[in-house]
């Protein structure tokens, strides 16, 4: 018996075991290994990356290097990103959520049954391993919502002379392309509809549409087989049962042109486990349920607006840019109902690493509602502005126990959001 049971072993699963371990847990992991390729990093999930404790150089990260390409009409791709070995980064995570207590098991599971607090999972060699709860990081399965189609093949390849290392992404007229030069070594990857054309014919059809890949390949050889795998936005469907959770591309998916999958993947992790640890407490299970619902809802309309918005810049190259970003538009989530003024309402909240219920401030912009800005409650400040009428940041701050510059900066937040006490002289909290 063990506390939780993580299934899948890639970032949103590796890093949820470890954190879940380091708090105290006992838990088990069940990983069968990780695909190869190449992965762009931004800025911001590096920094998550040594947030989580990680060396500066897991997976083999390095950069950042420069990213050129062209998008759009006539638009030319400028900035920057950081690379990093899908398959040595899965392993140094298992080896990190290992060292951290993790108990690892190389094996797949075939079966789960049971909820809170006897959930059991059959292993493919017939173990069967008994938690309280579990986790299922295992990727994209299951009944599901999803966009138009799309795969991605990727393949390494190995020059007989260096690259100066960059990356380059390209609109075809039928997909695109993205590219990652890191000496001699190649990867190129491709995303289109899998019904169009054989896949393994999109590099030599792309490379006689870029003179770019043309020039990167000539003389290259294939250094590995080719692989596949979903490239469109999902969103997974039906309630968990009680105790089981989902994780990164387990719960919502996304389109590579979206947004960054492992940043994704490692927020949803520090969510899934204060979920978990909010369970495990004797939390209500309700709220903390609601909590995740809402905050997938509104990554997964954030991730179809995004996918719809790239698909139409391009829309001028052809049906297939303008038939994605239609369906991409046909799936998105219906605007939620208009809020006419401010609202205080309960509601559960992530408060550090709990879900708890909190008063939150619901407006028309913010319709999941506002805890806190710069750590004020704004519902407490509300409240505090009400009961003493005129009152200066230093009397404010006093009160609610936060600087000075905190409590101006919720005001002006109050403000804006035109909830602003009508009884209060927004002027006192002009300067700060």
């Amino acid at each position: 018996m063990t506390d939780v049971i993580v299934l899948g072993g890639g970032p949103a699963g590796c890093v949820t075991a470890r954190r879940l371990a380091l708090s105290g847990l006992r838990v088990s992991l069940l990983s069968s290994g990780a695909v190869a390729g190449r992965e762009g990093l931004s800025a911001r999930t590096c920094a998550l990356l040594v947030e989580e404790g990680f060396d500066p150089g897991i997976g083999g990260l390095s950069g950042p290097v420069a990213r050129a390409g062209e998008w759009g009409v006539g638009r030319r791709v400028v900035g920057q990103e950081w690379l990093v070995d899908r398959e040595r980064l899965a392993a140094e995570l298992r080896a990190a959520a290992a060292g951290a207590g993790v108990v690892v098991h190389n094996e797949l599971a075939m079966d789960i049954s049971g909820t809170l607090p006897d959930v059991s999972v059959q292993t493919r060699s017939g173990r069967t391993i008994t938690a309280t709860c579990l986790v299922d990081a295992r990727g994209r399965r299951g009944p599901e919502i999803h966009g138009p189609t799309l795969v991605a093949t990727g393949r390494a390849y190995r020059r007989r002379t260096p690259l100066p290392p960059g990356t380059a992404i390209h609109a075809l007229a039928w997909g695109w392309c993205w590219i990652v030069a890191q000496g001699k070594e190649l990867w190129v990857q491709i995303a289109g509809r899998p019904g169009d054309g054989h896949p393994e014919g999109w590099v030599a059809r792309a490379a006689a549409e870029l003179p770019v890949l043309a020039a990167a390949l000539d003389g290259a050889a294939p250094a590995g087989e080719a692989l596949a795998r979903p490239a469109h936005a999902r969103r997974a469907t039906g309630v968990p049962a009680m105790g089981v959770f989902r994780a990164g591309d387990a719960s919502v998916g996304l389109d590579p042109l979206s947004g960054q999958g492992v940043y994704e993947a490692l927020r949803s992790a520090r969510v899934t486990v204060a979920a978990v640890r909010s369970m495990l407490d004797g939390g209500d299970p309700r709220p903390i349920a609601r909590f995740l619902r809402e905050r997938d809802d509104a990554l997964w309309e954030r991730v179809v607006a995004t996918a719809a918005m790239f698909y139409a810049e391009n829309a001028a190259r052809g049906p297939f840019w303008a038939e994605t970003a239609a369906q991409y538009r046909a799936i998105a989530p219906p605007a939620p109902p208009l809020i006419p003024i401010a609202t205080i309402e309960r509601r559960p909240v992530l408060d550090g690493d709990r879900i708890r219920q909190r008063d939150v401030l619901v407006t028309a912009a913010q319709p999941r509602g506002v805890w806190r800005v710069d750590g004020v409650s704004v519902v407490d400040l509300i409240h505090y502005i009400e009961s003493a009428g005129s009152v200066t940041p230093g009397d404010a701050a006093v009160a609610l126990a936060r600087p000075s510059a905190a409590v101006v900066a919720a005001a002006r937040w109050l403000r804006a959001a035109g909830a602003w006490p009508a009884r209060a002289n927004p002027s006192l909290f002009a300067g700060g």
